[in-house]
């Protein structure tokens, strides 16, 4: 690459020294006016000539390699950003199921609750778990079914202790 690199920086830099020498000692006129049209002829090749030897087959290939490395970035970036917010529904949730405890006067109690995947596509909560001091209490699965949708049938209660 080094290689390629000074190769170029004298094919730029000689073409420059002989374009400039040659209208240096060129009359003014038509014949300089062609001179200078060639220079930048001479320049452009110059410039350009390290684009003649790229391999393009490994160009493309190394392209390809890293559009499906971004892919598969992308793909897993989204995978976390989906389960994260299966966390913070189901924490949310839990959090909600507490606080109706609370307000209800049940005292200790404990929550859990998970979600699933929607068809629709979003986190829905389908079941919980809930342990307290005296178990089942109908008033908190009756909010628990009104305000989360998780019916009776998907709830489990337990004892704290």
């Amino acid at each position: 690459m080094t290689g390629l690199l000074s190769g170029w920086i004298r094919a730029v830099c000689g073409s420059a020294v002989i374009c400039a020498a040659a209208l240096a000692v060129c009359p003014e006129g038509k014949v300089r006016r062609v001179l200078r049209l060639v220079c930048g002829v001479v320049m452009a090749a110059a410039l350009l000539s390290p684009a003649a030897e790229l391999d393009f087959d490994a160009y493309s290939r190394a392209l390809a390699r890293y559009g499906e490395e971004a892919r598969r970035t992308a793909e897993g970036a989204q995978e976390e950003a989906r389960e994260l917010n299966r966390s913070v529904i189901e924490a949310e949730c839990a959090a909600y199921i507490l606080d109706k405890a609370e307000a209800l006067g049940l005292g200790a109690c404990e929550a859990a609750v998970q979600a699933d995947w929607d068809a629709e596509g979003f986190w829905v909560p389908r079941r919980c778990s809930v342990r307290r001091t005296g178990g089942y209490d109908a008033a908190l699965s009756a909010a628990i079914e009104a305000e989360l949708g998780i019916p009776a049938e998907r709830q489990e209660w337990g004892e704290l202790g």
